[in-house]
This record gives C-alpha cells, sequence and structure tokens, in this order.
C-alpha cells in the first residue's frame, strides 16, 4: 500500500516515454532527463521497465527497445505512440481516491499525494480539459458490438505488431471469441478471414454499409490456425537462454558443431516473415535464424547491407 502511488507514478513515466522518444529520435538520455525533469537514473530506470514490458510474452507482444547513454532506438512500440489520456470519469475517481489519501496523515508520503492531486485538479477544473482528457466517446469494444449487432462494416485503426505500424482496415465483423485472457474479433477483409486483438484497435468506427456475408470454418480449439503456424528453426548464444523467458521459444539441445560455439538448438514459431526478420536483427549477437532458409538469406542479406552504410558513413573523406 505504502508504494502504490510511487508504482503508478512509475508505470505511466514509463509508458508515456515511447511517444516521447517516437517524436525525439535523436534524443540522448541527458536530453530527454532535461525535457522530461527527471534525473538520467530514473530514464534509464524507466527504459529498462519498458525493455521487458508488454501485452504478452509471445512473438510481437513486447515492447523492444535498445537504450544507451548515447540514445534510444525504439524497435516495436506495441502502438504506444500517443501519451496515456485519462477519461473524465477515470480522471475524478483517481482524484477522489487521492485526496481520501490526504486525510490520512503517515500512511504514505503526503508531498507525492498532495502534488498529484494538486495537477489532476487543475486539469479537471480547466476550460480546457478536453483538450487534456480524453473524451467520453463509446469505445472499439462498444462500436464492434453495434456492428455485429446490426450486421455493418466498421473501418478498425489497428496497430500491427508484425509491420510495427497503425493503419485503418475495413472490415466485416463476424463474430467475438476469448482465448488466453484476450479478447477478438473474427472479421472478413478482401475477401480473406482475419482475426485482429481488440486491445490493438485504437479506434473503431461504424460504416453505413451492410457487412459482407461469408462464409468459413471456425475451430473453437484453434480458433487462430496456430497447427499450420510456421516455425523456425535458431540457434541461440549460450548466455541468452533467458530469451525463452520472454519469447515462445523452446530449447532444444545444445550444438556440437565446432562453428556453432556451443550455442543451443531452438525452435518458435512466427506469423510473418518481416517480423521475424526484424526479431532476428535486433537480436543479432545472442540469435541466428538457421530455417527456413529464405529468411535466414534475407536476413543475411539486409545485415551486410546495413554494415556497408555504416561503412560508408564513418570511412574518411
Amino acid at each position: 500500500m505504502k508504494d502504490s502511488p510511487e508504482k503508478i507514478t512509475d508505470l505511466v513515466r514509463s509508458l508515456n516515454l515511447v511517444p516521447y522518444l517516437r517524436q525525439h529520435p535523436d534524443a540522448s538520455v541527458m536530453e530527454i532527463a532535461r525535457d522530461l525533469g527527471l534525473t538520467p537514473q530514473e530514464v534509464m530506470g524507466a527504459l529498462n521497465r519498458l525493455h521487458v514490458s508488454g501485452v504478452g510474452k509471445g512473438p510481437g507482444e513486447m515492447i523492444d527497445l535498445v537504450a544507451e547513454w548515447s540514445g534510444v532506438t525504439v524497435i516495436d512500440d506495441q502502438g504506444l505512440d500517443k501519451p496515456l489520456r485519462l477519461t473524465p470519469t477515470e480522471a475524478n475517481a483517481l482524484l477522489l481516491t487521492l485526496e481520501t489519501l490526504e486525510t490520512i496523515p503517515g500512511l504514505i508520503d503526503q508531498k507525492a499525494v498532495t502534488s498529484a492531486a494538486a495537477k489532476i485538479r487543475d486539469v479537471v477544473n480547466s476550460p480546457g480539459v478536453t483538450d487534456i482528457i480524453a473524451d467520453s466517446d463509446p469505445g472499439p469494444a462498444a462500436v464492434i458490438s453495434q456492428a455485429l449487432a446490426g450486421k455493418r462494416q466498421l473501418n478498425l485503426e489497428y496497430y500491427s505488431p508484425s509491420s510495427n505500424t497503425t493503419r485503418t482496415r475495413q472490415v466485416s465483423p463476424d463474430n467475438l471469441f476469448h482465448r488466453d485472457g484476450q479478447t477478438y474479433l473474427r472479421a472478413w477483409e478482401n475477401g480473406e478471414q482475419k482475426t485482429f486483438r481488440l486491445d490493438r484497435v485504437r479506434q473503431a468506427a461504424l460504416i453505413d454499409e451492410p457487412a459482407v456475408a461469408e462464409t468459413g470454418r471456425f475451430d473453437a480449439n484453434d480458433p487462430f490456425g496456430f497447427g499450420d503456424k510456421q516455425v523456425a528453426e535458431l540457434l541461440i548464444a549460450p548466455e541468452a537462454t533467458w530469451l525463452v523467458d520472454y519469447w515462445e521459444i523452446e530449447l532444444g539441445q545444445r550444438s556440437s558443431t565446432a562453428g556453432d560455439r556451443g550455442w543451443w538448438h531452438a525452435t518458435m514459431p512466427f506469423g510473418s516473415p518481416e517480423w521475424l526478420i526484424r526479431f532476428a536483427l535486433s537480436q543479432a549477437d545472442r540469435v541466428r535464424v538457421v530455417s527456413p532458409q529464405a529468411i535466414a538469406e534475407e536476413i543475411a542479406h539486409r545485415a551486410d547491407s546495413a554494415r556497408r552504410r555504416y561503412d560508408r558513413a564513418n570511412s574518411p573523406d
């Protein structure tokens, strides 16, 4: 209980760093600290927390970044490209909680509570509150439910981890299902059956067009068709076996090939070749893709191209 306000502050600070970094890609840790009123150590602590955060542990579900004192490179932002915002209801509920804590002396850091309450009170009472606090429009889930009930098409502003982009998708919703703690929309897009995770839908809007009626097989025991999912063969560095705690990687036997330096054989399912390529390049010092061979060759080609560009940029005139 005593450290709850500090934990909330740390969480918000960490998550709001992502949109800041997207807008300031060349900022050093010292510059980030100056702009946000933090110490460099607080910035690095927040970045380290981000690196092990995500909506799951599977491929494409974790925030991926490289943090150094000279700069921070965001590889996968999980769609967190906008600062966190509170709805009016959330802001008032949080303010009520803080005001209650203000009346209990000695329980927690009163200065932190008073400061947080004052900031939220200023925002809630501000004439421009609608510019700062999110409006109370129905969320994506409510709009999707309306589309299903009315058999209408939708525009979804959807974040895709495989391409690390957010774009608008026009779909005909089919049904919702729940799996492993997440809710998904099964829908049709351009004649193909697709699955959309609701927590990756940024906005949803009804379209005045009837949903396109399609028929397709839905297996409740395998709703994503994982039985047909591609599997990559990897080599994992001995000091990087911790990756199995964060990704769907299954370790096999240690390689006995002399050139493999004691690396571990492993397998990992993946959704798209582009995602696997980006994953391998971001983990280049500790992961090697063995197969599919075409993807392994593309990874080698991109890594070689990046090295040549670096050499040209740093060669003397």
